[in-house]
């Protein structure tokens, strides 16, 4: 990967991203996993959780998920989303 693609992930704050994602194409290639592949829980949260303190924008929303997490139906689709096979 070249130095300038690295500057624009550290520049947008999404170096960790691009990480976990050379990690995921990396398990593929060598045909450890399938694709697609499907990011693990705990970092999921880590990134979400560093959004939440760092992007203004992201905080923003948390109201809105507050919102849908509040519905009645709120369990069965988050275990939908998250044990669904394609996107």
């Amino acid at each position: 990967m070249s130095r300038g693609i690295w500057s624009i992930a550290v520049e947008h704050g999404v170096d960790e991203a691009l990480e976990a994602l050379l990690e995921a194409c990396s398990f593929v290639r060598r045909g450890l996993v399938e694709a697609p592949y499907r990011l693990k829980p705990h970092v999921l949260f880590k990134a979400y959780t560093h959004k939440a303190f760092h992007d203004t924008l992201f905080r923003s929303t948390l109201l809105n998920i507050y919102r849908y997490m509040a519905r009645r139906d709120a369990g069965l689709r988050v275990s939908t989303r998250l044990t669904r096979k394609s996107y």
